[in-house]
């Protein structure tokens, strides 16, 4: 009977104590869930070739909106994101995808990142003087650097710049369009919500 009571006694202790241990862990570290809003200027390079004249290379200037969702630990950052690009010789241009970074923490008021990301592109492009548009729908691939600035214990700001290959192509009637790369300068305001 003393020996069941005991039992109970150290069970009863451990289940109690789990929560401080856990508390007071140097293993844990400080979660985060991030909601983002973002802004940014982008040129994208797109090549003409067909079977009379000589190839052309073009660069298109777009503005970009966007949003992304994620969650941050201590050195990482994972997001999914949303973006709109504008420009008037295309009808729509999205991009969908997720990217992963890793945080150095530089200074206690801003950490600089890298990272990588992928996802897919959308587009309806209506080339000047020609009765075709062209809709494409490819993956992407892309790596970005920045300085994310810490505002308040809840929100950063972020600068960075962000390269994007699309490496995608369209042929209609011989004349074929190569969508490359795609450069962003960048600014967002990530608002922080501390997870439990």
């Amino acid at each position: 009977m003393i020996k069941n009571k005991f039992k109970k006694l150290i069970i009863a202790s451990a289940l109690m104590s789990a929560p401080l241990m856990a508390a007071s862990s140097e293993y844990l570290y400080d979660t985060y869930s991030l909601v983002g809003i973002e802004g940014g200027y982008s040129s994208l390079d797109v090549a003409r070739s067909d079977t009379v004249t000589p190839a052309s290379q073009k660069k298109y200037h777009l503005p970009e909106v966007g949003l992304k969702i994620g969650a941050q630990t201590e050195h990482y950052r994972v997001f999914l994101n949303a973006r709109y690009y504008s420009n008037s010789d295309f009808d729509y241009m999205t991009t969908y995808g997720a990217e992963v970074q890793y945080m150095f923490n530089v200074a206690s008021a801003a950490n600089i990142y890298m990272g990588v990301g992928t996802g897919v592109a959308n587009m309806r492009f209506l080339p000047a003087g020609e009765p075709n548009s062209r809709i494409l729908s490819k993956p992407y691939f892309s790596g970005d650097i920045g300085t994310n600035i810490h505002i308040t214990s809840n929100s950063d700001i972020e600068l960075g710049a962000r390269f994007m290959n699309m490496s995608a192509t369209n042929t209609i009637n011989n004349i074929t369009y190569k969508f490359d790369n795609l450069i962003t300068g960048y600014g967002s305001f990530i608002f922080k919500f501390h997870m439990d």
